[in-house]
């Protein structure tokens, strides 16, 4: 199964980037119960996976839920591997994209937005959005907000939204 890019396997996609999951597995961890039924939503929808295939760990506060797949899993890392070539343009994949990185590791602070454990990459790739950053750190974050604003789940339950 060739993965079609769509938003919903470029969101899975920025989800998958910031996770720490073994090659073969494509899978999150969050406290938020939208994103893990998101991701469910969309592993049943774009990706063919079987409910019962899905796998639901608790993980203190968080949940583990994640998916064995090697041929997503490799397609989803190409993806990721390859993101400032894919996701130059500010479009619809991009905007869906950064909204899974954000709602992997972002947070909404006073001080404004951070995503942690930003890559070099990612940083560049932001910047080629128009997105600029500083250590995680967004710089303007309006721009941000403006750019996944009806694609993140975190910034749709944010008061700076």
């Amino acid at each position: 199964m060739k993965l079609k890019l769509t938003p919903d396997v470029c969101y899975v996609a920025g989800l998958l980037s910031q996770s720490k999951e073994e090659r073969t597995a494509v899978g999150i961890v969050t406290g938020k119960g939208e994103i893990e039924q998101r991701f469910i939503s969309i592993a049943l929808k774009e990706f063919e996976i079987k409910p019962e295939k899905i796998v639901i760990k608790e993980d203190g506060p968080n949940r583990h839920v994640y998916f064995y797949h090697s041929r997503i899993a490799k397609q989803l890392r190409e993806i990721i591997d390859r993101e400032n070539y894919i996701f130059k343009a500010k479009n619809d994949f991009a905007k869906s994209y950064l909204a899974g990185i954000f709602d992997a590791a972002g947070h909404v602070h006073k001080e404004g937005l951070k995503i942690k454990g930003l890559r070099p990459k990612d940083e560049l790739m932001l910047s080629n959005l128009g997105i600029h950053s500083n250590r995680g750190r967004i710089l303007n974050p309006s721009i941000l907000l403006a750019f996944i604003r009806g694609r993140s789940i975190i910034i749709g339950e944010s008061e700076l939204a």
